[in-house]
């Protein structure tokens, strides 16, 4: 472990990094200021939505592992906390975990000032559709480009490449008039790829033009509307958020159990087929069990597995509904058949919005607010 500089000890000048280490040196929009090294204190930084990583917030799991890390002070090989002005803020792009650990209940009191290294625009002949960007989306670049040839790259995913685009190109598209003269349209494939290429897409993936081109058609899909599900910010993609507002919120209980009303199941979604299945077929089982009791049965959705990835959150409850659809009516119609071959007429036949069922999604995108109760029945099968 290299040495640690005790806090309130040291200056940026005591650091061993320097221009030279700056792994944001061959980033074509921006450059690190000249004489930009200086100090701030932790709780100074304005820090950007983490759009990189699908999620407003940032890991709890990695701020555990640097919790201990910065008990004993600041790594002297450690590169400095990037930022651009953006107003009157200092917005960093990169270190979100950093300064988050540095500003919490442990680490606040001593009110922790941090190296920072200032980046400002730089605007380049051969680009002019890029210079026109909001500094917001230079901003998201960098924090990808960041990702990317940071200390681990392979933590970079493809669906984080569309995400942080189609955020990018949706904002870039809504600036009415700012593009009517462009010399290229920002939903073309060239220009979506070389954005890619800017935010080191085609390093992540060693210039693999299939994966290069997938990504490209994703995320125009995605901003052209044609796409389904639209990539978007998420939010309470850590087990913990979602522990805690279950525990404070008082219209639900602890998985697996019940009061005079309600039988509560917490189900922990996965966009896996199998899973899906499992988790409608012991649905539908306790469901009906329950209505013996004369209960109803209220579960509530969570994502853990991939719990950035706002397209899959989307696609397990979809295939969650499909499942329980599928389940209930094949085994609903298979009962039924002999008995209404017996008879001409209809006999009625109970539909799964008829069960005592409630199914709930806890609030993990950026447009939701709160838990919303889903529509379950998808209506009987032709």
């Amino acid at each position: 472990m290299a040495k640690k500089l005790p806090w309130g000890t040291f200056t940026h000048e005591d650091l061993l990094v320097d221009r030279e280490d700056d792994i944001y040196l061959n980033f074509l929009f921006a450059r690190l200021k000249d004489n930009g090294f200086g100090m701030e204190k932790a709780r100074n930084f304005k820090r950007s939505l983490n759009n990189v990583r699908g999620t407003e917030t940032t890991c709890e799991s990695k701020k555990v592992g640097l919790q201990g890390s910065f008990v004993y002070g600041w790594d002297r090989t450690s590169w400095y906390i990037p930022y651009m002005r953006v107003g009157d803020f200092k917005e960093a792009f990169d270190r979100r975990h950093t300064l988050d650990v540095l500003t919490n209940k442990s680490f606040s009191p001593l009110d922790i000032a941090v190296p920072d290294a200032e980046y400002v625009r730089v605007y380049p002949d051969t680009e002019p559709t890029f210079n026109l960007f909001l500094d917001t989306s230079i901003i998201t670049m960098l924090s990808m480009w960041g990702n990317v040839f940071g200390p681990i790259p392979d933590d970079t995913k493809d669906y984080q490449f569309v995400t942080a685009c189609t955020l990018i190109l949706n904002a870039e598209l809504e600036r009415e008039g700012v593009y009517d003269e462009a010399e290229e349209s920002l939903t073309s494939r060239e220009f979506v790829e070389r954005l890619l290429r800017y935010m080191g897409c085609h390093d992540r993936y060693n210039n693999n033009d299939i994966t290069i081109k997938n990504i490209v058609t994703r995320i125009i899909k995605a901003v052209e509307g044609e796409d389904e599900i639209v990539p978007q910010l998420t939010v309470n993609n850590n087990q913990s958020d979602y522990d805690v507002w279950m525990k404070e919120s008082p219209d639900w209980g602890d998985h697996n159990t019940e009061d005079d009303d309600y039988f509560y199941v917490h189900i922990p979604l996965q966009d896996n087929d199998s899973a899906c299945w499992t988790y409608a077929e012991r649905t539908l089982t306790t469901t009906c069990k329950k209505e013996l009791d004369g209960k109803k049965v209220k579960v509530m959705l969570y994502n853990h597995g991939c719990a950035t990835n706002s397209v899959r959150i989307v696609k397990s409850r979809n295939k969650f509904i499909k499942r329980l659809n599928s389940s209930w009516y094949i085994r609903r119609n298979n009962v039924l058949s002999k008995i209404l071959k017996m008879f001409n007429f209809e006999i009625p036949s109970k539909t799964l919005d008829e069960l005592p069922l409630e199914v709930w999604c806890f609030h993990q995108l950026q447009t939701e607010s709160e838990p919303w109760q889903m529509v379950i029945d998808e209506g009987e099968p032709n």
